[in-house]
């Protein structure tokens, strides 16, 4: 009995030490470089007063689409934009610029400026 006990310590610190290491990710490549400068950049931006909410992917524009844009600029000051295929620097510009409004405005922003717009667009409508 002893022997099996004896056994299972050695498979558990055998497989413990044989592990191989997650690889690591080397934040010192120029493109995670250049990311981190135009993320710095939109909260200058941002600091600056430009508010623009990317939507980064396809975007089909209906007359509600087009109405939400117009109030959204109109009420808040916040050009909607989309980008159906952006580049990496393209999405890490709009993941801080789009963090910033949300930051300010709370994370239900979008949600909530859409359903105070289709109440808009359904009175005129």
């Amino acid at each position: 009995m002893n022997y099996r006990i004896l056994i299972l310590v050695f498979i558990l610190f055998g497989c413990k030490n044989n592990r191989e290491k997650p690889p690591t990710l080397e934040l010192n490549e120029p493109i995670f470089i250049e990311c981190d400068s135009i993320s710095k950049k939109a909260e200058t931006d941002f600091k600056n007063g430009i508010r623009e909410y990317d939507i980064l992917g396809t975007v089909e524009m209906t007359e509600f689409e087009q109405f939400y844009w117009k109030f959204m600029e109109e009420k808040y000051k916040i050009i909607i934009k989309a980008n159906d295929q952006p580049s990496i620097l393209e999405e890490c510009y709009a993941e801080s610029m789009n963090y910033e409004i949300e930051k300010e405005y709370g994370e239900d922003f979008i949600e909530r400026t859409m359903n105070e717009a289709r109440i808009e667009y359904n009175k005129l409508n």
